[in-house]
């Protein structure tokens, strides 16, 4: 089971991995791990709480060219202890590839496959590639209007960018560690 889902979508190089990195400056992560990453190569699993573990992503599956089949395998293998609970942050893109559903699709498709508490399709806005504005599809309004525990949003991807200025501390940063963690 996952307890919360953070899928972060947006176009590649719009700074999903800055947003995600962001995280590290919370409270939750940041006395544990020292802030926000210098580094793009990360850990990928970490203890937030005694009885919390955290799976963090900062390439997505889209942009290493994996499957559906490779996205279940490597979600399975981040939760290594039944006994706690697990919690999960990934970068997707807006556009499907030739082996991997577009970021809502794949959002959508993550709740046929797996057991989730609560799931937040967290979308950047504006889109820096000059895409169409973020706007809910008539197949995301269905599954969300079905799917009570799933949601979906728009965050500004420029407000206090936290590449800009890491010890800041991002806006966003504060709202994707209250989805993560605090509700």
């Amino acid at each position: 089971m996952i307890d919360t889902l953070l899928l972060v979508i947006a176009d590649q190089g719009s700074g999903k991995s800055n947003q995600i990195r962001s995280l590290f400056e919370e409270a939750e992560l940041y006395s544990a791990y020292g802030g926000y990453p210098k580094s793009a190569n990360i850990r990928r699993n970490y203890e937030v709480h005694p009885d919390v573990d955290l799976l963090v992503r900062l390439s997505s599956w889209h942009e290493r060219g994996e499957s559906y089949a490779q996205v279940k395998a490597d979600l399975k293998a981040g939760h290594t202890d039944p006994k706690r609970r697990y919690k999960v942050i990934a970068p997707a893109q807006v556009s499907a590839t030739s082996k991997l559903a577009a970021g809502e699709d794949l959002f959508i498709k993550l709740h046929t496959d797996f057991d989730i508490r609560r799931s937040y399709a967290v979308f950047l806005h504006p889109n820096v590639a000059g895409g169409p504005a973020f706007q809910v599809t008539s197949n995301l309004a269905s599954f969300l209007s079905k799917t009570r525990s799933a949601s979906a949003l728009a965050i500004d991807s420029a407000a206090l960018h936290p590449s800009a200025s890491p010890a800041a501390n991002s806006i966003n940063a504060r709202l994707l560690a209250d989805l993560l963690f605090r509700t």
